[in-house]
């Protein structure tokens, strides 16, 4: 009998902490298992809760987990004792999985005794949540994971069921192509693993599933998976694991691979497992078109059924058109041909003139009406000539509009990307392109840039964005303030004595008294120029949000870079030189004419849409 919102501390007894955690859990005892379901409305530890599982004597214990609004942190190893099955459903930003790990966990002592741990959990099942993920953080302990599990996984050894059902990242996931590749992880006890319905916040991209499933898929061993449902999870391609060679060693039992609802295009080449039974689902995809090369690729399947049925299909003429009806009719008396009847009943989707009609009610009239004016020909002596005349009759007018809309095209690329060409060019090619005159009373001055961070921060700003910057003149505090003078005396000097201010705005950066101050300066510099003086490099772990006023009124109404732009550098250098890789003695030779100055830079850094970059025109 189940008894919902019974509190387990009245039964068990323990400490104050575990009973913040019990407190909204029911449990139904069978006996020989021990059901408890718990509602999360606030905080909610499981390594409390595998403190807890040392005091039962059930032989299995199945834990359901409904997120209301609270914090779970699930922490490694996800394994307590006599812990069977494991299922969560709606939880947003779990943590401890992949961000936060918890450091009670984490000592060499503690890492032996959990390895030694026998892992029982069978069952884990994760529905509509979402996990907290710190690149960091993950990489940091990536070692203790290994240890841990023989392998860098995430999820236990031993487990039979693996589900994981509309789930996706919060946080700075770039996927895990960069985590390291250890020994294969023992999963030869997996039957089911799913990872279907993913969720994510930008729907046109799919890297981040696929690079979870292909991640786990790389550094595993399947010899028992029999479901693999993939359904749903923004694939443009096959898993490349069950297309290599002999991929079918590595998994011995597979009988289905469900790829439907996905965005794969076409089928790749499959090779055929030593066994039968096995059956990939496609439904629901991009695949457009039966060829005779998709027909001589499923040719080579005996005993593999790819159903790719459901999918929008194109009627149109191509050649071995008669082949074509000839299989998608069922009218191929080959025991390969057969799983594929399916096939007569399904619908043309384009063009409009057969929308709708099965592939059973078609002819190669009707596919092809140009023909019927030729009855005597065959497929392979039509030519384009015969079946649109018309083209003949104006051989050049098709060449001349495609030269006409490629130099559009072009002309379109240029002015769309124009900042970015003037940007490239210099910074790759050291060709300046559309420069303007320099006013000859722009000042020269001693320094191309004074670099303001913490030195908290030390080690990046000198071991990476000096060694960049190595071309250029640069002011920095241990180099060039003056010993013995008053801190904010030598900021103000410094920033005035150089063309731009770079600020390495980071947390560190918040913290220090006098890196305001310079940001401070510098920002008044902005201001008395009547330039873009002030360059801000935003590092990663800033919040626009947590700033002070003045420097978030700064953000919002000026532009500035961020580290983790694919073309940050490039921004950078072009913003504050005028020349790439100059000497030092072209410098001072171009000084003289004023090529060197950027305080009357003609155009932004690169200014697009889809970053934010630095704008240095007046």
């Amino acid at each position: 009998m189940f008894f919902t919102a019974i509190v387990l501390v009245l039964i068990i007894g323990k400490s104050n902490a575990i009973t913040d955690i019990l407190s909204s859990c029911g449990y139904m005892d069978s006996g020989s298992v021990l059901e408890v379901s718990c509602e999360v409305r606030s905080e909610w530890r499981f390594s409390e809760f595998r403190q807890w599982t040392l005091s039962q004597s059930r032989p299995a214990i199945h834990l359901n987990i409904a997120c209301k609004g609270g914090q779970l942190v699930l922490t490694h190893p996800i394994n307590a004792r006599n812990l069977t099955e494991l299922r969560i459903r709606d939880c947003l930003k779990i943590e401890g999985m992949f961000a936060n790990f918890e450091e009670r966990d984490l000592g060499n002592d503690a890492t032996e005794d959990l390895r030694d741990t026998n892992m029982t959990l069978r069952v884990l099942e994760i529905t509509n949540s979402s996990y907290l993920y710190n690149t960091t953080n993950v990489l940091q302990h990536s070692d203790w994971l290994q240890r841990l599990y023989g392998c860098v996984t995430f999820f236990p050894r031993g487990l039979r069921v693996l589900k994981q059902s509309k789930t996706s990242f919060e946080g700075d996931f770039p996927g895990f192509q960069d985590l390291p590749v250890g020994n294969d992880c023992d999963y030869n006890d997996l039957e089911v693993y799913e990872k279907s319905v993913f969720q994510s916040k930008y729907a046109f991209l799919s890297e981040e599933s696929e690079n979870e499933i292909f991640y786990f898929l790389r550094s595993g061993k399947f010899k028992n998976l029999r479901i693999a449902n993939f359904s749903n999870a923004n694939l443009h391609f096959v898993p490349t694991h069950f297309t290599e060679y002999n991929w079918f060693r590595r998994f011995e039992s597979i009988e289905i691979i469900d790829l439907s609802y996905n965005r794969i295009k076409e089928i790749p080449y499959l090779r055929r497992p030593n066994r039968g039974g096995v059956k990939i689902i496609l439904h629901h995809n991009n695949i457009s078109k039966i060829t005779m090369t998709l027909i001589d690729k499923l040719k080579q399947l005996n005993g593999m059924l790819v159903d790719f049925s459901k999918n929008t299909f194109f009627c149109t003429c191509e050649n071995d058109q008669e082949r074509i009806l000839r299989f998608v009719k069922n009218k191929i008396e080959k025991n390969w041909a057969k799983p594929y009847r399916f096939l007569a009943n399904e619908t043309c989707s384009f063009p409009s003139t057969l929308q709708g009609m099965t592939f059973k009610s078609l002819d190669a009239k009707l596919l092809c009406p140009e023909i019927s004016e030729y009855p005597n020909m065959t497929f392979k002596s039509l030519d384009a000539k015969l079946l649109c005349p018309e083209i003949s009759e104006y051989p050049n007018i098709s060449f001349i509009i495609l030269i006409v809309l490629a130099v559009v095209a072009l002309i379109c690329i240029v002015i769309m990307f124009r900042r970015e060409i003037r940007m490239l060019s210099y910074t790759r090619l050291g060709i300046r392109l559309w420069r303007q005159r320099r006013s000859a009373t722009i000042r020269l001055k001693e320094y191309d840039a004074f670099i303001s961070y913490s030195t908290l921060d030390e080690s990046w700003v000198l071991g990476t964005l000096c060694k960049r910057l190595e071309k250029l003149r640069l002011c920095l505090h241990h180099k060039h303030f003056v010993l013995g003078a008053c801190i904010s005396d030598n900021i103000i000097e410094s920033v005035e004595r150089s063309r731009h201010t770079i600020i390495v705005l980071s947390e560190n950066f918040l913290q220090s008294e006098w890196c305001l101050l310079e940001f401070r300066k510098a920002f008044h510099q902005t201001l008395l120029e009547r330039k873009r003086h002030l360059i801000v490099i935003l590092m990663n772990n800033v919040k626009i949000d947590t700033l002070e006023p003045e420097m978030k009124h700064f953000l919002r109404t000026h532009t500035y870079l961020k580290l983790n732009d694919f073309l940050f550098w490039d921004r950078l250098i072009y913003a504050v030189s005028d020349a790439k890789f100059q000497s030092s003695k072209k410098r001072e030779h171009s000084g003289k004419e004023n090529s060197l100055s950027v305080d009357k830079m003609e155009v932004d850094p690169l200014k697009s849409d889809s970053v934010v970059t630095v704008d240095y025109s007046n």
